[in-house]
């Protein structure tokens, strides 16, 4: 826990959340004083398909987008042109998800957690790190009172001792929105809080997390009636009761996960750091390594409406495969950007986002070879 937050690697994905989050350096004045990020509204940027984006997804038929610099855009018109929204933070955003066309999270830098009710138009502060590290000590607390015999939660008092001690500047990393009242936000040390109403109040939800290492945890995927997490190290966990507990399940492999996501018929793909590929057909009992082209680190990616799988590389490389994640063939030409994100818009064209913003590929250049 003494260690600085380990990135997967010196790659450009991280070194793009390093210095926009503050991860591993000293970070902005805390949340209680008037100067920090954390309070000032987020820079305004003349050219908002140029700024430096992390992450994408779907409101309805809107695109919303997120970034440094507390920068939130959003476009009605797939993709073609954006607008930047109302958001009261200057930290970096580093993920974003909706649970209806109206109803989304977005969160990063200093444990900020924000809400939006009309589509991504404007935003606002439901949680701060400082208020994240109180409900992680008062949830160890509680456990280790209720539980005072248990070597675990003695544990979690100390951990959560630990990670208020060295400050409020963990971030979150990746969201899971499952109604406009519940949704479950993760991050480093595998740090998780929790709503069940639309974020008037909030839990910590890292004991619920089964990884006594706390690695950071960088992406929630829905499979079927299961959920899953992947991240630091190899770390991937399982929840089969609607999130309210994730098991540790085999470890593919020590390296990174950097996104996890459910295939068509009923696989479960991890990929991350140096463009490993791994793929279970048994729910995470056990993995192959897929053969992959990518040489770089792979940092999203989905699949398309006709189910082909898209993964997207921090090098600007592409890679589809048309055989349920068994098979990646590099496609299209290289996006000259790092990217960082990806979603399909309504019209099917796939959106990219990362280092130099925005580039929107057709459709048709993912279908299959007839």
């Amino acid at each position: 826990m003494a260690r600085k937050m380990m990135m997967a690697r010196n790659g450009l994905w991280c070194c793009a959340l390093a210095v926009a989050a503050g991860l591993g350096m000293a970070g902005p004045a805390r949340a209680v004083d008037p100067q920090s990020l954390v309070y000032w509204p987020a820079i305004t940027v003349r050219a908002p398909a140029q700024a430096l984006l992390i992450s994408i997804t779907r409101a309805g038929n809107r695109l919303v987008a997120v970034g440094g610099h507390g920068v939130i855009i959003y476009s009605d018109d797939n993709g073609q042109t954006w607008r930047q929204a109302q958001v009261p933070t200057s930290e970096t955003i580093t993920c974003v998800a909706f649970a209806n066309a109206g109803h989304g999270w977005a969160a990063g830098g200093q444990g900020v957690v924000l809400h939006t009710s009309n589509g991504g138009v404007s935003w606002k502060i439901q949680l701060t790190g400082d208020q994240v590290l109180g409900l992680m000590t008062k949830a160890a607390a509680a456990d280790a009172a209720a539980h005072p015999d248990n070597a675990a939660a003695s544990l979690a008092v100390r951990r959560a001792r630990i990670l208020k001690n060295a400050g409020d500047d963990k971030p979150f990393l990746t969201i899971l929105a499952q109604s406009p009242q519940d949704a479950t936000i993760f991050g480093a040390y595998r740090i998780a809080v929790r709503t069940g109403d639309g974020g008037k109040s909030w839990q910590d939800w890292s004991l619920h997390v089964g990884d006594p290492v706390s690695h950071n945890i960088y992406k929630v995927a829905q499979d079927g009636q299961a959920l899953f997490l992947a991240g630091e190290a190899g770390t991937v966990l399982r929840s089969d009761d609607d999130g309210q507990n994730y098991a540790m399940v085999t470890v593919p492999d020590e390296n990174t996960f950097l996104g996890i996501l459910g295939t068509p018929d009923g696989a479960v793909l991890t990929y991350g750091v140096a463009g490993e590929i791994y793929r279970s057909a048994d729910e995470g009992k056990s993995w192959t390594p897929v053969q992959s082209p990518a040489t770089s680190d792979l940092t999203d990616g989905i699949v398309l409406r006709s189910g082909a799988i898209l993964l997207a590389s921090e090098d600007g490389n592409l890679f589809i495969s048309h055989d349920d994640g068994q098979n990646f063939t590099p496609v299209g030409e290289n996006l000259k950007m790092g990217v960082f994100g990806l979603t399909q818009a309504a019209n099917g064209n796939v959106v990219f986002v990362g280092s130099g913003g925005v580039r929107v590929e057709p459709a048709s250049l993912f279908a299959a070879a007839p």
